[in-house]
């Protein structure tokens, strides 16, 4: 990966992510984090959409996959969360789809190999990131145009670089050796981080909501001026955190398009499923319900 592609990806992250409230730790950790390795296969696999030439950016519909991995010293890490968004520079939106990463379906990872089993292990089992953007491209359907990749210790270090978030806790609760009481709390970087994985008793509804409280503060801190004197820490933070497949240019000019994209014209999806443990645990999504979900991004990206 080119030096200056990472090093202009992180500002796309650390920036974009602020201001506009959204961020690729849209979902939180699973009760069982491990891959299945049963033998089930899936047979006759949708053909991966092959793009002969990329949209250009900023003056047609776009998608772009965002890729949160947290990364390990003993394996090559999982994606602990897939965020699809599609941007039209043309009418100013933006629609985000959190992908739920238990979400059951059919992995594409490589070199012929086809197989049942959680989305998030894609990354795992599979050639990294290419296996990932293939098995979300059958899943919804769609072509994934460009695709950014960021290690969780990345989230961390930003909001450390911020100097941290306020958020209002409902009530106060212990996550991963972090406590939380009840009222306005100051969060640092960890801190933050286990507030909105935390999934012990609460449901995807309150976790998402803790999740905008994060990132509404975080963009509130990020538009402040001082932002620009802090760029060069930034980038020093986490040139290690982020790979793209988003040229340098391209990268700046979606900058200055998300930046003008108002709140009203961010428009959230949700795939709707059931849990089921099997033994392990899955979020099993029916075929009419992934169909609706691909059908509004299709017609998003004018599919």
């Amino acid at each position: 990966m080119n030096r200056w592609k990472r090093v202009a990806g992180i500002f796309l992250i650390g920036l974009l992510a602020a201001t506009t409230g959204w961020w690729v730790i849209a979902a939180p950790h699973s009760t069982n984090n491990q891959p299945s390795h049963g033998n089930n296969k899936a047979s006759n696999p949708t053909p991966i959409f092959r793009k002969s030439s990329l949209p250009s950016p900023y003056q047609t519909p776009f998608s772009l996959l965002l890729i949160g991995v947290d990364k390990r010293k003993e394996d090559t890490g999982r994606s602990d969360a897939l965020m699809l968004l599609v941007i039209r520079p043309d009418d100013h939106h933006v629609t985000i789809l959190n992908i739920p990463r238990d979400t059951k379906t059919r992995l594409h990872l490589g070199d012929g190999r086809v197989r049942l089993d959680k989305i998030n292990h894609a990354y795992a089992l599979g050639d990294g990131v290419n296996a990932t953007v293939r098995t979300v491209e059958d899943f919804l359907q769609i072509p994934v145009h460009y695709y950014v990749k960021v290690d969780m210790k990345g989230f961390r270090s930003i909001i450390d670089l911020f100097d941290g978030v306020n958020v209002d806790v409902d009530h106060a609760f212990s996550y991963k050796g972090q406590h939380f009481h009840k009222g306005q709390m100051h969060m640092n970087g960890a801190q933050a981080l286990a507030y909105v994985r935390d999934r012990t008793g609460t449901t995807d509804f309150e976790r998402h909501r803790r999740q905008q409280q994060v990132m509404q503060s975080l963009w509130h801190q990020a538009k402040d001026w001082s932002t620009l004197f802090k760029m060069g820490d930034l980038l020093h933070i986490v040139m290690d955190h982020v790979q793209t497949s988003m040229k340098v240019t391209e990268l700046w000019k979606l900058v200055a398009t998300i930046r003008q994209v108002p709140p009203e014209r961010v428009e959230t999806l949700h795939l709707n499923g059931t849990d089921q443990w099997n033994p392990h645990y899955y979020f099993l999504v029916t075929e009419k319900e992934r169909l609706r979900v691909s059908r509004v991004l299709r017609r998003q990206l004018e599919l």
